[in-house]
Protein backbone atom coordinates (compact mmCIF):
# COMPACT_ATOMS: atom_id res chain seq x y z
CA UNK A 1 0.00 0.00 0.00
CA UNK A 2 1.13 3.64 -0.57
CA UNK A 3 1.11 4.83 3.35
CA UNK A 4 2.67 1.05 4.38
CA UNK A 5 2.46 -2.90 4.30
CA UNK A 6 -0.40 -4.32 5.02
CA UNK A 7 -0.61 -8.03 6.63
CA UNK A 8 -3.24 -10.54 6.67
CA UNK A 9 -3.38 -14.10 7.92
CA UNK A 10 -6.06 -15.86 9.08
CA UNK A 11 -6.20 -19.98 10.28
CA UNK A 12 -8.74 -21.36 11.88
CA UNK A 13 -10.40 -19.76 14.79
CA UNK A 14 -8.30 -16.93 14.15
CA UNK A 15 -6.89 -13.96 12.00
CA UNK A 16 -5.08 -11.18 11.74
CA UNK A 17 -5.76 -7.54 9.88
CA UNK A 18 -2.90 -4.96 10.63
CA UNK A 19 -1.52 -2.08 8.80
CA UNK A 20 2.21 -1.46 9.19
CA UNK A 21 2.48 2.41 8.11
CA UNK A 22 5.36 3.71 7.02
CA UNK A 23 5.55 7.64 8.17
CA UNK A 24 7.05 10.37 5.80
CA UNK A 25 10.85 10.27 6.88
CA UNK A 26 10.81 6.48 8.27
CA UNK A 27 14.32 4.74 7.90
CA UNK A 28 15.13 1.21 7.72
CA UNK A 29 18.71 -0.53 7.63
CA UNK A 30 19.28 -2.21 4.18
CA UNK A 31 22.56 -4.47 4.27
CA UNK A 32 24.45 -6.29 1.40
CA UNK A 33 26.11 -9.15 3.41
CA UNK A 34 29.04 -10.81 1.26
CA UNK A 35 30.61 -14.14 2.26
CA UNK A 36 32.34 -15.00 -1.29
CA UNK A 37 32.63 -13.70 -4.70
CA UNK A 38 29.43 -15.71 -5.69
CA UNK A 39 27.28 -16.24 -2.30
CA UNK A 40 25.46 -12.89 -0.55
CA UNK A 41 22.14 -11.71 1.69
CA UNK A 42 20.72 -8.77 1.40
CA UNK A 43 18.72 -8.07 4.11
CA UNK A 44 16.40 -5.44 5.40
CA UNK A 45 15.50 -4.82 8.29
CA UNK A 46 12.31 -2.05 9.21
CA UNK A 47 12.04 -1.63 12.63
CA UNK A 48 9.43 0.89 14.92
CA UNK A 49 6.55 0.90 11.99
CA UNK A 50 3.00 1.86 13.67
CA UNK A 51 0.33 -0.56 13.41
CA UNK A 52 -3.03 -0.58 13.15
CA UNK A 53 -5.82 -3.15 12.65
CA UNK A 54 -7.77 -6.21 14.11
CA UNK A 55 -6.89 -9.79 15.53
CA UNK A 56 -9.75 -11.80 15.69
CA UNK A 57 -10.13 -15.27 17.90
CA UNK A 58 -13.37 -17.21 18.00
CA UNK A 59 -15.11 -14.63 15.73
CA UNK A 60 -14.27 -11.72 18.40
CA UNK A 61 -11.88 -8.59 16.75
CA UNK A 62 -9.82 -7.15 19.35
CA UNK A 63 -8.09 -3.58 17.83
CA UNK A 64 -4.59 -3.10 18.04
CA UNK A 65 -4.04 -0.06 20.00
CA UNK A 66 -2.89 3.13 17.88
CA UNK A 67 0.23 4.78 19.02
CA UNK A 68 1.13 2.02 21.44
CA UNK A 69 1.61 -0.77 18.24
CA UNK A 70 4.70 -1.30 16.23
CA UNK A 71 5.52 -3.91 13.48
CA UNK A 72 8.85 -4.95 12.59
CA UNK A 73 9.45 -6.29 9.09
CA UNK A 74 12.50 -8.52 7.29
CA UNK A 75 13.12 -8.78 4.08
CA UNK A 76 15.80 -10.94 2.41
CA UNK A 77 17.13 -12.17 -0.52
CA UNK A 78 19.99 -14.55 -1.52
CA UNK A 79 21.80 -17.61 -0.59
CA UNK A 80 22.88 -18.55 2.59
CA UNK A 81 25.76 -21.10 3.83
CA UNK A 82 24.25 -24.69 4.87
CA UNK A 83 25.13 -24.24 7.94
CA UNK A 84 24.96 -20.59 10.11
CA UNK A 85 24.43 -19.42 13.06
CA UNK A 86 22.94 -15.49 14.25
CA UNK A 87 22.09 -13.37 16.72
CA UNK A 88 18.87 -10.69 15.95
CA UNK A 89 17.44 -8.32 18.36
CA UNK A 90 14.68 -5.85 17.44
CA UNK A 91 12.99 -3.37 19.82
CA UNK A 92 10.09 -0.85 19.24
CA UNK A 93 8.23 1.77 21.67
CA UNK A 94 8.47 5.04 22.77
CA UNK A 95 10.71 6.09 25.65
CA UNK A 96 10.78 10.04 27.06
CA UNK A 97 8.29 10.90 24.25
CA UNK A 98 10.82 9.71 21.44
CA UNK A 99 10.05 6.51 18.92
CA UNK A 100 13.17 4.24 19.41
CA UNK A 101 13.93 1.13 17.30
CA UNK A 102 16.19 -1.18 18.16
CA UNK A 103 18.25 -3.34 15.64
CA UNK A 104 21.05 -5.71 16.35
CA UNK A 105 22.57 -8.52 14.79
CA UNK A 106 25.30 -10.88 15.05
CA UNK A 107 27.50 -13.92 14.05
CA UNK A 108 26.17 -14.50 10.79
CA UNK A 109 28.05 -10.85 9.79
CA UNK A 110 31.27 -11.66 11.60
CA UNK A 111 34.36 -10.86 9.09
CA UNK A 112 32.19 -9.77 6.50
CA UNK A 113 33.01 -6.22 6.78
CA UNK A 114 29.31 -5.39 6.66
CA UNK A 115 26.99 -5.11 10.38
CA UNK A 116 23.37 -5.06 10.42
CA UNK A 117 23.24 -2.74 13.87
CA UNK A 118 21.52 0.32 13.99
CA UNK A 119 19.36 2.35 16.14
CA UNK A 120 16.02 4.61 15.25
CA UNK A 121 15.05 7.52 16.67
CA UNK A 122 11.80 9.45 15.92
CA UNK A 123 12.27 7.42 12.08
CA UNK A 124 15.53 8.27 11.56
CA UNK A 125 18.55 5.63 11.44
CA UNK A 126 21.79 5.77 13.56
CA UNK A 127 24.02 3.05 11.96
CA UNK A 128 26.24 1.12 14.15
CA UNK A 129 29.17 -0.26 11.79
CA UNK A 130 31.11 -1.94 14.53
CA UNK A 131 30.94 -5.68 15.44
CA UNK A 132 29.02 -6.06 18.85
CA UNK A 133 29.79 -8.42 21.72
CA UNK A 134 26.69 -10.00 22.79
CA UNK A 135 26.67 -11.67 26.41
CA UNK A 136 24.06 -14.36 27.31
CA UNK A 137 23.73 -17.33 29.12
CA UNK A 138 22.64 -20.24 26.35
CA UNK A 139 21.81 -22.37 30.01
CA UNK A 140 19.24 -19.89 31.07
CA UNK A 141 18.26 -17.62 28.26
CA UNK A 142 15.88 -15.83 30.77
CA UNK A 143 18.46 -13.83 32.22
CA UNK A 144 19.57 -10.80 31.19
CA UNK A 145 21.31 -10.28 28.11
CA UNK A 146 24.10 -7.76 27.31
CA UNK A 147 25.10 -6.18 23.93
CA UNK A 148 27.48 -3.77 23.54
CA UNK A 149 30.30 -1.99 22.10
CA UNK A 150 32.50 1.11 21.95
CA UNK A 151 29.39 3.57 21.54
CA UNK A 152 26.36 0.95 22.34
CA UNK A 153 25.48 -0.43 25.94
CA UNK A 154 22.16 -2.34 25.83
CA UNK A 155 20.63 -4.30 28.32
CA UNK A 156 17.92 -6.67 27.31
CA UNK A 157 15.75 -8.57 30.57
CA UNK A 158 13.66 -11.50 28.60
CA UNK A 159 10.48 -12.62 30.18
CA UNK A 160 9.59 -16.01 27.89
CA UNK A 161 11.62 -17.53 25.62
CA UNK A 162 9.97 -19.37 22.54
CA UNK A 163 11.94 -22.70 21.89
CA UNK A 164 12.12 -23.90 18.32
CA UNK A 165 13.67 -27.37 17.93
CA UNK A 166 13.58 -29.70 14.22
CA UNK A 167 15.79 -32.58 14.00
CA UNK A 168 15.86 -34.36 10.79
CA UNK A 169 19.54 -35.25 10.22
CA UNK A 170 21.24 -33.12 7.62
CA UNK A 171 18.47 -30.46 7.75
CA UNK A 172 18.04 -29.13 11.91
CA UNK A 173 17.57 -25.51 13.60
CA UNK A 174 17.72 -24.53 17.10
CA UNK A 175 15.74 -21.41 17.86
CA UNK A 176 15.54 -19.59 20.95
CA UNK A 177 13.83 -16.22 20.78
CA UNK A 178 13.27 -14.43 23.62
CA UNK A 179 11.01 -11.62 24.63
CA UNK A 180 11.49 -8.84 27.06
CA UNK A 181 12.50 -5.27 27.43
CA UNK A 182 15.51 -3.38 25.71
CA UNK A 183 17.05 -0.42 27.53
CA UNK A 184 20.70 1.25 27.61
CA UNK A 185 22.22 4.22 25.90
CA UNK A 186 24.43 4.21 22.16
CA UNK A 187 26.14 7.57 21.33
CA UNK A 188 25.23 8.95 17.29
CA UNK A 189 28.09 9.84 15.27
CA UNK A 190 27.11 13.64 15.78
CA UNK A 191 28.59 12.93 19.39
CA UNK A 192 24.60 13.11 20.98
CA UNK A 193 24.08 10.46 23.89
CA UNK A 194 20.33 8.76 23.84
CA UNK A 195 19.59 7.17 26.47
CA UNK A 196 16.19 5.07 26.39
CA UNK A 197 14.29 2.03 28.73
CA UNK A 198 10.92 0.10 28.45
CA UNK A 199 11.51 -0.89 24.63
CA UNK A 200 9.72 -3.96 23.54
CA UNK A 201 10.95 -6.28 21.79
CA UNK A 202 13.21 -9.41 21.50
CA UNK A 203 16.59 -11.22 21.22
CA UNK A 204 17.07 -14.58 19.67
CA UNK A 205 19.95 -17.58 19.20
CA UNK A 206 19.50 -19.49 16.39
CA UNK A 207 21.89 -22.62 14.60
CA UNK A 208 20.42 -23.68 11.12
CA UNK A 209 21.83 -26.15 8.66
CA UNK A 210 18.95 -25.68 5.63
Amino acid sequence: MGEGTRLRAQIPGASVDIVASSPPGHESLAVVVPWSDRRFQYTVKDVARPAAGTITVDGVAHDVPVGESWAVLDHGRGRWPYDVSWNWGAGSGISDGRVIGVQLGGRWTDGTGSTENAMFVDGRLHKISEELRWEYDTADFLRPWRVHGENVDLTFVPFYDKITRTNLGIVSSRTDQCFGWWSGQFTTVEGAAIAFEGILGWAEDVRNRW
